[in-house]
């Protein structure tokens, strides 16, 4: 009988170092979707319910505004020191263990200064928290900025996409939203803080056991930008980033103030909803995010900015006149019904954006591109759209907040397309 059995297979060294390769990128795969998952997840209590813990503790909307636009700064400012640092070190696990520990410090802090912002007043409470609340986001910055510098390189010629990334991202985001609201609603707004810790904890534990840091790049293997080009300059490229500019700055309104109005105008919606709200708007992300290179192709990136600025528009003109519509206690559940929504305002805003820049910019030069995207949006926009909201909401109120980030996103659609109508870059800049 031995004489009938087949030989064993011996696998060629090609094949094996196929097989060892297709291992190690789902092993990737699997170490990168687990740090979005917790990484995500646990800063979403502390980006969403923020505003909350601040007016609770006394700072009135102008002061919540100002400390929100000054994380943003020190968030910019982190993630272009924490990402020059790794790339230079080549230290990506050190440099994320190290941020992710002194981040949690700074969130563990904030939950033992109730008592001294009582006897401060003015700016010098507005001082005292903005510096504990810019220390963690300077360092928790480097987790979002290095963890997408790695999924570039480790997940290139993986099979995966960035995109499946994003999912993993959004999930975490709105799960861990709707724990961290109930939970607020149990033990209080310690609760973001703790939660804040726990899963930058996980996360470590996952970067720590199973973490590889991407290889170091030979140095001049990438070759340098023609002399005198730059690329930012090209085209039409200065307005689509004042594109982004602006759309940051309205997004602002939504993204800052949100939560708060809903709180505000209805005081016994609980917490946990806050954290629905949060939760839907990331699950409508996903199919956006899945899609969205086949909705680029299909109609464009400048198609779809317009797109999702109109919507935007209207999402905001919703917000202002919705409570008026619904007189009713329990009025807030109509809010679930505008969240859908932000799968355009934002996902397929962003989608559109990211492409762009990939296009914009030669493959040499995707770095920077992308790290000038984020930080003209998310770390400039949306800082100074939070100073201007919260002055905006102290003065006149959240309904004229609504109103003006209506209004300006539609003068904004229509002033950019007339700009772009009559941009003529010269030739040098085109060729």
């Amino acid at each position: 009988m031995a004489s009938l059995e087949e030989p064993a297979y011996v696998l060629l060294p090609e094949e094996r170092a196929e097989r060892d390769a297709t291992r190690r990128a789902r092993v990737d795969y699997a170490v990168m979707a687990w740090l979005n998952f917790f990484e995500t997840g646990a800063g979403a209590g502390l980006t969403k319910f923020l505003p909350l813990f601040l007016a609770a503790r006394g700072l009135d909307a102008a002061q919540v505004g100002a400390v929100l636009a000054s994380t943003q700064v020190a968030k910019f400012a982190g993630g272009l020191v924490f990402g020059r640092l790794a790339d230079v070190t080549g230290g990506y696990k050190a440099v994320l263990l190290a941020t992710n520990g002194a981040a949690c410090a700074f969130a563990l802090a904030l939950t033992s200064l109730a008592a001294p912002w009582r006897s401060l007043r003015g700016l010098a409470r507005v001082a005292a928290v903005a510096a504990v609340v810019d220390g963690q986001a300077f360092f928790g910055s480097s987790s979002g900025t290095l963890i997408d510098a790695i999924a570039v390189v480790n997940m290139a010629g993986g099979g995966a996409s960035y995109g499946s990334l994003r999912l993993w991202a959004a999930l975490g985001w709105g799960v861990a939203a709707v724990a961290i609201g109930r939970g607020v609603d149990a033990f209080g707004f310690s609760a973001i803080f703790v939660a804040f810790v726990a899963g930058t904890a996980l996360a470590s534990c996952v970067v720590a056991v199973l973490f590889k840091s991407p290889a170091a790049k030979t140095p001049g293997a990438a070759a340098p930008a023609p002399a005198g080009r730059r690329w930012y300059a090209a085209g039409a490229t200065p307005l689509y980033f004042l594109n982004f500019f602006v759309h940051g700055c309205l997004a602002a309104f939504v993204e800052s103030f949100l939560l708060l109005y809903v709180a505000s105008r209805y005081p016994d919606a609980p917490s946990w909803f806050l954290g629905l709200l949060v939760l839907v708007a990331a699950l409508c992300e996903c199919p956006v995010f899945f899609y969205a290179q086949r909705l680029l192709d299909r109609f464009g990136v400048r198609r779809l900015l317009v797109f999702a600025q109109g919507l935007f528009a209207l999402r905001c003109a919703a917000y202002a006149f919705l409570p008026g519509c619904v007189d009713d206690e329990r009025g807030y559940w109509y809010f679930v019904l505008l969240e859908p929504s932000h799968a355009v305002t934002f996902a397929l805003m962003w989608s559109a954006a990211v492409e762009y820049a990939r296009t914009a910019a030669p493959v040499e030069r995707q770095g920077g591109a992308q790290a000038l995207l984020r930080g003209v949006y998310y770390y400039l926009g949306v800082g100074a759209g939070s100073w201007v909201g919260g002055r905006i909401v102290k003065a006149r109120g959240f309904h004229a907040l609504y109103v003006a980030g209506a209004v300006g996103m539609a003068a904004w659609m229509a002033a950019w397309a007339l700009l772009l109508r009559a941009w003529r870059p010269r030739p040098a800049a085109a060729a």
